[in-house]
């Protein structure tokens, strides 16, 4: 769901004072909300960060295998 489309079915509940406290917003949205989130920590982690400067070395080395599907990738990490 696309952010515009978040914004426009979510319902605000204001208090008293009309400040808002509270967003109901669809189930999608949270779902996806959610999924964003948890992938959010996952890349924030620094052993993550660290596996990624390592491909990033290994690309700029030129320590890469291209491989034209999965069965082949497969077969290369199986030897």
């Amino acid at each position: 769901m696309q952010a515009h489309a978040i914004v426009e079915r979510s319902k605000l509940i204001k208090n008293a004072e009309g400040k808002p406290v509270k967003v109901v917003l669809p189930y999608r949205a949270y779902r996806e909300l959610v999924e964003l989130k948890i992938s959010q920590e996952i890349y924030e982690r620094p052993e993550t960060q660290s596996a990624i400067r390592n491909a990033r070395r290994d690309v700029a080395a030129g320590r890469v295998h291209r491989f034209k599907n999965v069965a082949e990738a497969l077969r290369w990490l199986d030897k």
